[in-house]
């Protein structure tokens, strides 16, 4: 698969690992970390929303080169 900004090569990780660390890191904001500890509960609520969006959204593509994953 190509790159759609810079027509390089894409790898592509296990769409499964990246949901299940996506769902995992938002379950444990919802469980553990609201309660007591704010700004980790944050870092880990976008890091995995942008995971769960990697893998369902990007199809768990990224590019080496220009640092981005492809949307749809």
């Amino acid at each position: 698969m190509k790159c759609k900004t810079c027509n390089e090569e894409v790898i592509q990780k296990s769409r499964v690992r990246l949901l299940a660390a996506g769902i995992l890191m938002l379950a444990s904001f919802a469980l553990v970390f609201v309660t007591l500890f704010w700004t980790p509960a944050i870092a880990l609520t976008l890091t995995g929303a942008y995971l769960f969006m990697w893998a369902t959204l990007g199809r768990g593509c990224w590019c080496r080169n220009c640092k981005k994953f492809n949307l749809f």
